[in-house]
């Protein structure tokens, strides 16, 4: 099974498109806590997130979508009965630019909250604890260079520049075919 994991603020159904284009494999999409239906549990953050869609099948593979990266990694560092990891454009950013970022959000806008949750999350930490095998997609947007950063921090992963993918993204036959060729 695969559980595809979306950016922030959106919901599991980012991911319809590219679930139709793999109709034959079992896929799912996750929605966080205070997004669509799902209700807010607790203060939002990567490590909520996270728990919030365990436990899953052993051996569930996991693809992270810019802040979907982060959760799809959370996972893998709260539970080892996971397969791998493929994580497509990682907002890898160093401190000062997260600040940057993180100074344009509206402190009462709560679709924001998943973003300040990845500002807040210790990237670099958690980059340097991963034991699971990583396949790192950077494809033709502006996380193609914080992309190739953050897979040169992994222990095992494995760098894909896929430049003739660019946005929508998930919405490509190319990336189809790429996901389809690293899961099958």
């Amino acid at each position: 099974m695969i559980l595809f994991l979306p950016p922030a603020p959106h919901t599991g159904a980012f991911f319809n498109k590219i679930r139709d284009k793999l109709s034959d494999i079992d896929t799912r999409a996750g929605t966080y806590p205070g997004y669509g239906e799902v209700p807010s549990t607790t203060a939002a953050s990567i490590e909520a997130y996270a728990a919030s869609v365990l436990p899953l099948d052993a051996g569930t593979r996991l693809i992270g979508f810019h802040t979907g990266c982060l959760v799809a990694i959370e996972i893998a560092l709260q539970t080892s009965d996971i397969g791998s990891l493929i994580l497509v454009d990682i907002p890898y950013f160093d401190d000062v630019t997260k600040q940057k970022y993180a100074a344009g959000l509206d402190a009462d806008n709560r679709e924001q909250d998943a973003f300040r949750a990845a500002f807040a999350y210790d990237l670099d930490g958690a980059l340097t604890r991963l034991s699971h095998k990583v396949i790192c997609i950077a494809t033709q947007s502006s996380l193609f260079e914080p992309t190739v950063k953050a897979a040169k921090q992994i222990k095992e992963s494995e760098l894909i520049e896929r430049r003739d993918i660019t946005k929508p993204a998930f919405e490509t036959a190319a990336m189809a075919e790429l996901i389809r060729s690293l899961v099958l």
